[in-house]
C-alpha cells in the first residue's frame, strides 16, 4: 500500500453478528481501517464517539437492539453523512432501515458474496473511491 492509499483509507463500522458474514465484510474493507461489533449497544457507543466514513449496517443483531434502533441513532449524530450500506439479507429489515437513512445504499452481504468477479469489482471501486462509491455495478 502507497502512502497515497493509506491516505484514502476509509473509518468503517462494521455492525454483524453472524461469523461468516463479518469475515465477508472484513475481507471487503481490508485495506481500510475498520472496527466490528455485533450488538446494537455497542454499536451505538462507537457511533457516538467515533467519526466513520463508511457504516456497514445489518438488521438483526445480537442484543436487544435491532439495525433500525442504530439507523435512528445514525440520523441524529455527527455520523448523518457517512456513507450508509445496508447488508442486511432481511428484507423488511432493510427496508426499516432504508425509511430511517433514505440516502443509504442497499447491497446485501449475499448479492456480495455471490461470485469473486463481483466482491472483487465491489473491493477495487471502495478501494478507489472510499464513501463517495455509490454501490451501483
Amino acid at each position: 500500500m502507497t502512502p497515497e492509499q493509506v491516505n484514502k483509507s476509509c473509518r468503517v463500522l462494521i455492525v454483524e453478528d453472524t461469523e461468516e458474514r463479518q469475515k465477508i465484510l472484513t475481507d471487503l474493507y481490508r485495506a481500510h481501517a475498520w472496527g466490528l461489533v455485533n450488538t446494537g449497544r455497542r454499536a451505538i457507543t462507537l457511533i457516538s464517539a467515533f467519526e466513520f466514513d463508511i457504516i456497514s449496517l445489518d438488521y438483526n443483531l445480537r442484543g436487544e437492539f435491532t439495525g433500525a434502533d442504530v439507523a435512528q441513532h445514525i440520523a441524529k449524530s455527527r455520523n448523518q453523512h457517512a456513507r450508509i450500506i445496508i447488508h442486511s439479507m432481511n428484507p423488511q429489515g432493510a427496508t426499516r432501515i432504508a425509511e430511517i437513512l433514505p440516502n443509504a445504499a442497499q447491497f446485501p452481504v449475499n448479492k456480495m458474496a455471490s461470485s469473486n468477479q463481483i466482491f472483487k469489482r465491489l473491493r477495487s471501486q471502495i478501494d478507489a473511491l472510499g464513501a463517495t462509491f455509490d454501490w451501483v455495478l
